[in-house]
């Protein structure tokens, strides 16, 4: 047996716990998500760390998302709370497709800022 290959599952133990923990923490403090995060957010952050979904990718889809319900609660009845982080599986695989580009974002992030 390989002693790296008998390593790997306790290495990447630790990284998929930061990705899981730093997701989550990004997830938490996005405008209109309820907070809390149920046994089913978990075990879609692992899947997204075990289907290799970049970090940032997330991230960017939690600014594109809360943009977008910003400019709708702008112009009509505000919408509920974000219950579930399944609630951003579409903007990730967006982002994922066809991820926007710096200035896009920043405007997004500004906007954000401001609705705070």
């Amino acid at each position: 047996m390989n002693v790296a290959s008998a390593q790997e599952p306790d290495e990447a133990a630790p990284a998929r716990d930061r990705y899981v923990q730093e997701l989550l923490r990004l997830y938490r403090e996005t405008p209109g998500v309820a907070g809390r995060v149920p046994r089913a957010d978990r075990e879609l952050a692992r899947a997204l760390y075990d289907h290799n979904v970049p970090l940032y990718a997330v991230a960017n889809a939690f600014i594109v998302a809360a943009a977008r319900r910003a400019r709708h609660n702008a112009y009509s009845t505000p919408l509920p709370q974000i219950q579930s982080l399944a609630y951003f599986r579409v903007p990730i695989r967006e982002m994922l497709e066809r991820p926007p580009g710096y200035r896009e974002l920043e405007q997004l992030r500004q906007l954000l800022v401001s609705q705070r």
